[in-house]
């Protein structure tokens, strides 16, 4: 049976591919970082990773063109997240500056993933920080101490 020597493949799902793919063909920690960026975009913005042409084809696109157009602010996050407690929308706004700088457009610009995980922790303390001073917690650490 005949084949051809020459065979071209995509490896991973569009949406989640980091742009330099296109022309290495090669997956790196820096493509992978890409791909996890994506992921914490669907998480907070509650889209999927690919969007319609018309609102740029992939989230990232869709995100850096929201931010251009509104601000980054508590309105592009998914309406499904509990965004009354501003506590929590700081901590997932701050979490998408993460995931924008995971989603840079060069591999360079990306941090290491030791970096994120830094960058994801140090949120997450600030975020512990904040509500556990904040008088609506003050009321409910009472409660449960009675």
């Amino acid at each position: 049976m005949p084949y051809s020597k020459s065979m071209s493949a995509i490896a991973g799902s569009y949406g989640y591919i980091a742009p330099e793919y296109a022309y290495t063909m090669k997956v790196t920690e820096k493509s992978d970082i890409y791909s996890y960026g994506v992921v914490l975009l669907e998480l907070l913005t509650g889209r999927a990773p690919v969007q319609p042409l018309e609102l740029g084809g992939d989230l990232v696109t869709w995100v850096k063109n929201y931010i251009r157009d509104n601000s980054l602010g508590p309105g592009i996050l998914d309406k499904n997240l509990n965004l009354e407690d501003k506590t929590s929308v700081d901590h997932m706004i701050e979490v998408l500056k993460i995931a924008l700088l995971c989603t840079s457009m060069s591999p360079y610009d990306r941090p290491p993933m030791r970096n994120v995980v830094v960058m994801l922790s140090e949120s997450r303390d600030r975020a512990r920080m904040s509500s556990s001073s904040s008088p609506a917690s003050d009321h409910s650490s009472k409660k449960d101490n009675l």
